[in-house]
């Protein structure tokens, strides 16, 4: 198979996708080429991903964010390491995601109600009890415990020590939100793009293994960086339908069950067919070289023959020009004898 000219990112990502042709191409290619080919699309797919998400939460998220403080929270002020929640009652709330729960309660109240809060949070996947000098925090996704965190870190986190529920509105409302989109993006795409760049990485060894037993079943001798180039370029499609796919969760909600099953079974189905085809097309060429060998076989045969025809001509052309030469010989003999006879008559 002779090398063929280099194609371009984008035309190799249209290739991997609608020429399977093409798969004996990248095959060929220097591992080098595939790799970084891999780095650029997991590079683009984790920037649009990025920006997708930060500007959704910009978006969306910090007008929810004002609008749930301003109407669900009462007023309340925070002051030398205590909060004080204007409310004469425990405020509850619980519609702001499925198995989320917040309970705040200022009052000075005893350990037998703060164990009664407790048991309520851990009955969520994610519970938050705020006291007055301290928040008990439940994140079953972390298998950590309840944690307990004075109320004076949250007002170091916050970077003030003293504020209202008005300074926090005021502060939401000053947000730089460009700045906001473009720190959160950077933030998301070095996460997304390591832990994808890794999920991937795993799941081009499982495919290139997948790529070599059916090479090996079909008798066909494959490289390393063959294997490797054309795991590579078989993600393509699954990673353009993953992008698709996460675009339309974050701004529907719509959510397909069985998406990583699709996911990874159209990568096998590209690296399954591309083996096929490489060895059906090594099998044209193996034929056509066959023919071209007979071809060759055929004229080097009829070469051979005529050589043999001429050499075999040759005494009996020489033996020809001999007997010609012969022949004129005797003519100029007899014709010359002719001509001394008509001397001797007296002709002339």
């Amino acid at each position: 198979m002779e090398k063929t000219k280099k194609q371009g990112f984008f035309m190799s990502i249209k290739n991997s996708i609608f020429n399977f042709d093409s798969y004996q191409d990248f095959a060929l290619e220097d591992m080098k080429r595939g790799i970084f080919y891999f780095l650029k699309i997991t590079l683009l797919f984790s920037v649009i991903i990025a920006i997708v998400f930060s500007i959704l939460q910009v978006v969306i998220t910090i007008p929810n964010v004002k609008n749930f403080i301003a109407t669900d929270i009462p007023d309340f002020s925070y002051a030398d390491g205590i909060l004080d929640v204007k409310s004469d009652e425990d405020v509850t709330i619980d519609n702001i995601a499925d198995q989320v729960l917040i309970i705040a309660d200022t009052k000075d109240i005893d350990d037998a109600k703060i164990n009664e809060y407790k048991d309520k949070i851990n009955l969520y996947d994610i519970g938050v009890l705020i006291l007055k000098d301290k928040v008990y925090l439940k994140n079953s996704y972390t298998g950590t415990s309840v944690q307990e965190i004075p109320m004076s870190d949250i007002g170091s986190i916050y970077g003030k020590s003293e504020f209202t529920k008005q300074d926090i509105e005021n502060d939401i409302n000053n947000i730089n939100m460009i700045s906001l989109c473009i720190s959160l993006a950077f933030t998301v795409f070095l996460g997304f793009f390591i832990t994808y760049l890794i999920m991937s990485i795993l799941d081009i060894i499982i495919l290139a293994l997948l790529s070599n037993i059916i090479a090996m079943l079909l008798r066909v001798r494959m490289k390393v960086s063959a294997l490797v180039n054309i795991s590579i370029h078989a993600m393509t499609l699954p990673i353009i339908l993953l992008l698709i796919y996460a675009i339309v969760l974050m701004t529907t909600g719509f959510e397909i069950k069985y998406f990583n099953i699709m996911y990874r079974g159209i990568a096998y189905i590209y690296v399954i067919t591309a083996v096929f085809l490489i060895r059906q097309s090594l099998i044209k060429q193996q034929m056509e070289l066959t023919t071209i060998v007979q071809k060759q076989k055929e004229l080097k045969q009829q070469l051979e023959e005529k050589e043999k025809e001429k050499q075999e001509q040759e005494p009996k052309e020489k033996d020809e020009q001999k007997d010609n030469k012969e022949d004129e010989s005797n003519d100029k003999k007899e014709e010359k004898d002719n001509n001394v006879g008509k001397e001797a008559n007296g002709e002339v």
